[in-house]
């Protein structure tokens, strides 16, 4: 019986293709925002909010013309919500019924002095929403982050930081989720570069199977007394997250060098194989501009 063929409409077909090539434009900078927008989101609840919380506890009880609010109607607008209304059909927040509580005008002297200081603390909660004076915590939250890395350059600074590290590596549990967390932060967001020799093709995990690899260094001598042979040090990555992988001993004579630099390797790597580099058949439209990391000739000893 003769196969049919089935019939495809020219503007599915364009339909499909414009929509993925779209998709595949636009994904990469929504991901971005999304990150950096969680980020935002993380020091700012995180960092800034407690140190405007903090801001707002010291000041004063009373509030700057210049800056003054309804009492009436602010509270509503700027407040935490919660579930009661009043006779008008409001919803009520919890700062609206902080600054009209009975309690201010108590004839007991210590209910109405903690009911005034309640009641200063919520009116500058809504004085800083109102006016967007929240943005103040997130500044000095910046502020801080940049003193403290700036402090952690000089030498006490370090030194100081290696005794809390120290102290943190003796609590049970706690030291093993810190060093695992500390070597991907410090791998995405350190100023050291990865330092790799060379880009190379081994076989891995058996004969006839071949794996993308950065040769890190010579491999320990042990290794290379008990083969006798000259043995370097392989990473393999893995996908997609090439931040980790496996550490392999391999004799130097076995590897395969590549021209391909560091980010090439990686966008190889990310990608499932998808990404090549122009110099091992890819497409140049589909990659950025080489890396700066001159082609290997042949193989050399890492350094």
């Amino acid at each position: 019986m003769a196969k049919q063929n089935v019939y495809k409409s020219p503007f599915l077909s364009d339909f499909k293709r414009s929509f993925m090539r779209g998709l595949a434009a636009l994904l990469p900078t929504v991901f971005t925002i999304a990150v950096l927008f969680w980020a935002f989101k993380w020091v700012n609840s995180n960092v800034a909010v407690p140190i405007t919380n903090g801001i707002i506890t010291f000041l004063p009880d009373y509030v700057p013309a210049f800056v003054s609010i309804d009492l009436d109607k602010d509270p509503l607008i700027y407040g935490e919500k919660i579930e009661q209304w009043d006779a008008q059909g409001r919803q009520l927040t919890l700062e609206y019924q902080i600054i009209n509580h009975p309690a201010f005008n108590h004839p007991d002297p210590q209910i109405k002095a903690a009911a005034k200081d309640r009641r200063a603390n919520a009116i500058w909660h809504i004085v800083f929403k109102k006016w967007y004076l929240n943005i103040f915590g997130f500044i000095i939250a910046v502020v801080l982050i940049y003193i403290t890395g700036y402090f952690l350059t000089g030498w006490l600074g370090r030194s100081l930081w290696r005794l809390v590290e120290d102290f943190l590596a003796r609590i049970p549990m706690f030291s093993w989720l810190y060093s695992n967390i500390k070597q991907v932060t410090d791998f995405l967001l350190g100023d050291k570069k990865l330092d790799v020799a060379g880009v190379v093709a081994v076989e891995y995990p058996r004969k006839g199977l071949w794996s993308l690899g950065l040769i890190t260094g010579t491999a320990l001598k042990s290794i290379s007394s008990y083969c006798n042979n000259e043995m370097v040090s392989v990473f393999i990555p893995t996908t997609p997250t090439p931040v980790t992988g496996f550490v392999i001993a391999v004799p130097k004579k076995e590897v395969i060098e590549l021209a391909m630099g560091l980010d090439e390797a990686l966008r190889f790597v990310i990608s499932g194989g998808v990404i090549k580099p122009p110099t091992e058949g890819g497409r140049p439209d589909m990659l950025m501009q080489n890396s700066s990391a001159p082609p290997l000739t042949g193989p050399s000893t890492p350094s």
